[in-house]
């Protein structure tokens, strides 16, 4: 196992919420439509997402954000 494997952590639903903001349904929404990372089957029904995919959406949302400002100046 890889150094970033072991520190990599698994958020569960709820976590993914009060991380994003985002509600339960716009998550799974967004996932199905390829708009947010795909959760990983733990086994049974347990489903997690990995804390480094979310952040890298979220950083992504900023990005966009910040690009779209910037555009928004040069004109």
């Amino acid at each position: 196992m890889t150094d970033n494997t072991q520190k990599e952590r698994f958020l569960r639903v709820d976590d993914v919420i009060n991380l994003t903001g985002l509600s339960r349904s716009t998550i799974y929404d967004k996932a199905r439509l390829g708009k947010f990372p795909e959760a990983v089957n733990l086994g049974g029904n347990a489903k997690a997402w990995l804390e480094s995919e979310v952040r890298a959406w979220m950083n992504a949302r900023i990005e966009q954000r910040n690009n779209k400002a910037k555009q928004a100046g040069k004109k």
